[in-house]
């Protein structure tokens, strides 16, 4: 996801949520540490940018502290000074109001939850890194397979799963290593695992615009979209559909997960910053393409509550660039596609 997107979309939402918000107390100066982050964005913008009124741009930044804050999501600078330049023709008074009245607001207020939506895209494809699904499917579930063989059961998350391709790429690479190490077959173009062996593959996501997407199972095939590097392997995976989506683009082709690889999954909102996971005993966790947007006290946060949700044994797979910050939990692998971590049977 990249946050420097959809600023309009955000303004949108911003002046929407400004006509619903509720009458506030009057406005109280920023924390002292709030302030000192404040001057340096000051600092940063350009002469005719610190030409708008000290006060909103103090209101904007803390606007963003309170999305970090709650999301974990760091806006870049970028976007702080877009939004000051388009917050600019709105009443200040309006601006303090509606900053106020969210500062007592849980993160699952339905206000920071549109902003949080509006700061994210879900940009993401299926097969989205070749080495890494080879890697996968070749070292990472094997091993997990060999050491989960009593179990015969294979548990997996896929967190800030997006629009849903990552969490059917890791079922499907799941039954098709299944079936590789003898324990399952393909039955007219069907991956199906011997009866006593079972996947379950759970998405999560902030956005309920993106988990829809993802429990619709309906992709097009669209430009640079979701297909755009499918190998032919894969395409096993999917049917035509019959009945066309609901707001489907004129003249575009869709297509569906089919049932066999949809039944070994379940999707739920869960907002990252949460220090209880949605699930523990959980033997593949994915956690990719989303702390590169986080700082890193954020990032340790995260990191911890994913080592929380883990089995002993159980793999953990991060972004390619994101440094690995509570070691102690996790010894290190390195693959063809990248590092991935062991759960060690260190207790939290």
């Amino acid at each position: 996801m990249t946050p420097d997107n959809k600023v309009n979309d955000l303004l949108q939402q911003m002046r929407l949520a400004v006509e619903n918000a509720r009458a506030a107390n009057a406005y109280s100066p920023l924390t002292t540490r709030s302030t000192s982050r404040a001057k340096a964005l000051i600092s940063s913008v350009s002469s005719e940018e610190t030409s708008q009124p000290r006060t909103l741009i103090l209101l904007t930044h803390e606007l963003m502290t309170g999305i970090e804050t709650r999301f974990g999501i760091k806006p870049s600078s970028l976007v702080q000074r877009k939004l000051i330049r388009i917050l600019n023709d709105m009443p200040i008074t309006a601006m303090r109001d509606w900053v106020e009245s969210l500062k007592n607001c849980s993160p699952d207020h339905s206000e920071w939850q549109a902003l949080a939506e509006n700061l994210t895209v879900q940009e993401t494809y299926f097969c989205r890194d070749p080495e890494l699904m080879r890697m996968l499917t070749e070292d990472i579930l094997p091993y997990l397979i060999a050491i989960r063989k009593k179990q015969k059961k294979l548990q997996v998350w896929s967190a800030a799963s997006s629009t849903g391709e990552e969490v059917y790429d890791l079922s499907f690479c799941a039954l098709r290593a299944l079936q590789n190490a003898g324990l399952g077959q393909c039955v007219n173009g069907r991956f199906l695992t011997e009866s006593a062996w079972s996947v379950h593959v759970l998405g999560t996501d902030i956005s309920n615009q993106a988990l829809r997407t993802a429990k619709a199972a309906s992709y097009s095939d669209l430009g640079m979209g979701s297909f755009r590097n499918l190998p032919q392997d894969w395409k096993i995976m999917f049917e035509d559909i019959k009945t066309t989506p609901t707001h489907a683009v004129p003249r575009v082709n869709y297509f569906k997960i089919r049932e066999w690889v949809r039944q070994c999954t379940r999707f739920e909102r869960f907002n990252l910053m949460n220090t209880q996971p949605p699930a523990l005993g959980m033997d593949l966790v994915f956690c990719r393409n989303v702390l590169i947007y986080f700082g890193d006290p954020a990032k340790k946060t995260v990191q911890t509550m994913l080592a929380r949700a883990m089995s002993t044994g159980g793999v953990l797979v991060l972004g390619a660039t994101v440094q690995m910050l509570v070691p102690e939990y996790f010894d290190s692998r390195q693959g063809k596609g990248g590092p991935w971590y062991v759960r060690n049977d260190t207790r939290l």
